[in-house]
């Protein structure tokens, strides 16, 4: 952990318009704090892309996120694009000095937020405020995933990105703007699922056959749950896991949004993520929820690898989710630690 200081460090904040907890009272309260040069908001993803060319070029060393775990994975992935395509003009030119991904700081104003929670931000302004004015900031380091171009803290694939699918086709399908206010979040959460997902899961059951293979055996670890101590011994060989399975997912941080620590192992190693396979049927989730929730399941139900390197394979066409949002169905994923970590803003000291 190190700290850095708001008096004498650049910092913008960017919103996304679009997030549900950026209301018209959290914009009034922001112009009030941060100075209009240092403030951006974005709707559209054109929008977006040239708030963060902005920032880079200015080269703001900190910037403040307000929206959620999708909102905050979009801006990531175009601040890395950009400070990329900005060192290869600096390189060529044969001068100058090149320009480094900023830190950020995320604020509670999205739908999910994991990532929040996980950094112990709270919704509103008041802790970006006591940020602003404090003689240091804390920060602390997570490592990232890397899937093709893309970059994010956490992925899943099977019946949690079906729940995240149905949810958003459930939200689609309501007919009016505050009909969706209305769902959105939990309470859409839990009717899609309930209404839905799991009674479908139920009269077709869907545990999708799946070959996880790490890179190198001396890269992964088990999480064995023995005597009620959790430990990480070496994997034997690459072949991780061949059967059924529920979710697989992966992740750099514990949780998920709404608090789950879906990820209880993600920060047991530094360098690596926590490959997590349920086995467990979508109604044991269901009825043990409670245990899924906090992190504390431990069982046949459950196999957590630490991984750097991953593939997975389906027998057939697989949903994925990345942060929260419904990907894409697929066959092969490949995930594996992007070797630089991000520093982010550590709001947990704040919180006493």
């Amino acid at each position: 952990m190190t700290s850095l200081s708001p008096a004498s460090t650049p910092i913008a904040v960017l919103l996304n318009a679009n997030a549900r907890l950026v209301t018209e009272k959290v914009r009034r309260n922001l112009a009030k704090i941060v100075p209009s040069a240092n403030l951006f908001l974005s709707q559209t993803p054109e929008e977006a892309h040239a708030c963060v060319k902005e920032i880079i070029d200015n080269r703001y060393q900190v910037v403040f996120s307000g929206g959620g775990d999708g909102s905050f994975i979009h801006l990531l992935n175009l601040a890395r694009d950009y400070v990329r395509e900005r060192n290869v003009e600096v390189q060529k030119a044969g001068s100058g000095d090149l320009y480094e991904l900023p830190q950020f700081g995320i604020l509670k104003l999205g739908t999910g937020n994991g990532i929040s929670t996980f950094v112990g931000s709270r919704g509103g302004t008041k802790l970006l405020e006591r940020a602003l004015h404090s003689q240091a900031l804390s920060t602390l380091e997570m490592n990232l995933i890397e899937m093709g171009d893309r970059v994010f803290h956490f992925a899943g694939s099977g019946f949690d990105a079906r729940v995240i699918s149905d949810y958003r086709l459930f939200m689609n399908s309501l007919p009016s703007p505050a009909a969706r206010k209305n769902f959105s979040g939990l309470v859409g959460y839990f009717c899609s699922g309930l209404g839905k997902t799991v009674p479908e899961s139920l009269l077709k059951p869907d545990r999708g056959e799946v070959r996880i293979e790490a890179e190198l055996a001396d890269e992964a670890y088990l999480v064995k749950h023995a005597r009620g101590i959790d430990e990480a011994v070496a994997a034997e060989k690459t072949l991780l896991y061949e059967g059924p399975s529920t979710i697989v997912g992966v992740a750099t941080e514990p949780f998920y949004g709404y608090n789950i620590r879906a990820f209880p192992f993600a920060r047991m190693k530094e360098g690596y993520m926590n490959l997590r396979i349920l086995r467990a049927k979508p109604m044991t989730l269901v009825t043990q929820m409670q245990q899924f929730w906090n992190g504390s399941y431990r069982g046949a139900g459950v196999i957590d690898y630490l991984v750097k390197k991953v593939k997975i394979t389906y027998e057939k066409s697989t949903p994925l989710q990345i942060g929260g949002d419904f990907e894409s169905f697929t066959n092969a994923i490949s995930y594996s630690i992007f070797p630089q970590a991000l520093r982010l803003v550590d709001f947990r000291h704040m919180l006493t």
